[in-house]
């Protein structure tokens, strides 16, 4: 298991020499899969990593148990760890936002704090190949493009090291290897649309259609992927410089075909980190 994560980091550079990289850590069983991973690679490739941990304040004393287990496990491997507490509760209704996008949001703004503070380059995210699958059927049943339809990707300094492992098999290795990690009883819940994706829609499908549904749809992500990279645009070919600043030339977009009319006018909006939802760029 650890040697295949290895020749993934490797094959895709994931993680290079000199690296400084803040490990997402829950203490859950996926994120100490990577905590264990992280240092088998270190075996082979020079780079430092540091613990992040956030309290969500969601599941009284079993959160605030994770929060010890975290920092336990990091005294046990003298890795260094950072912790912050915050309530997602406050801030979804503050922000009048879902909960998975308040916790989202706290954790991925902490994450990149602590990068500044230890002068790092990467976050490492426990993500596994369940995640990527649940994610793809998520937007599917909402509505999503074909970059959407990727799933979980590896972009700008995020990494995924494990985001090719199934969840039963990282649980197995970690029981067979005696490593202890904590059980979020809210994953049993199905409160959140994923979890009742994980738990309800994809153990029908399996039973009633395909056993080998989750690979079929890995398989599907793969070719989307294989798909989106040859449809990638080179956004400087369709610009003009007018008037200090960068705008599209309307007379080469409408040389394309609409998909890639589409793909254009998302790009130029994520260079500006805009929403490129599919009625935004339609009324464009």
């Amino acid at each position: 298991m650890l040697k295949k994560i290895l020749k993934k980091i490797k094959d895709e550079k994931l993680i290079q020499e000199g690296d400084k990289i803040v490990l997402g850590f829950s203490g859950g069983p996926d994120s100490v899969f990577l905590l264990e991973a992280l240092n088998y690679a270190k075996k082979e490739i020079n780079f430092e990593f540091v613990l992040a941990h956030v309290n969500h304040l969601l599941r009284g004393e079993n959160s605030d148990t994770d929060e010890k287990f975290s920092i336990e496990c990091s005294e046990r491997l003298n890795i260094p760890i950072f912790v912050k507490r915050a309530s997602i509760e406050e801030i979804a209704k503050e922000n009048n936002i879902g909960l998975e996008e308040a916790g989202r949001f706290i954790r991925y703004e902490f994450f990149k704090d602590i990068l500044k503070k230890i002068s790092g380059n990467k976050i490492a995210i426990a993500h596994n190949l369940d995640d990527q699958i649940e994610t793809f059927l998520f937007r599917l049943i909402r509505g999503s493009s074909l970059e959407g339809l990727e799933g979980i990707p590896n972009r700008e300094n995020i990494i995924r090291p494990i985001n090719e492992v199934y969840k039963n098999n990282i649980l197995k290795f970690l029981d067979e290897n005696k490593i202890k990690y904590r059980i979020d009883e809210t994953n049993f819940e199905n409160d959140f649309t994923r979890n009742s994706i994980r738990l309800d829609l994809i153990p029908w499908i399996e039973k009633r259609y395909n056993n080998n549904f989750k690979d079929k749809i890995f398989n599907l992500i793969s070719e989307i992927k294989e798909v989106n990279k040859i449809l990638e645009i080179d956004l400087k070919k369709y610009e003009d410089f007018k008037d200090n600043r960068w705008s599209l030339n309307i007379d080469l977009i409408e040389l394309e075909e609409n998909y890639i009319q589409r793909k254009i006018i998302n790009e130029y909006l994520k260079k500006y980190n805009l929403e490129g939802s599919r009625e935004k760029i339609g009324n464009i």
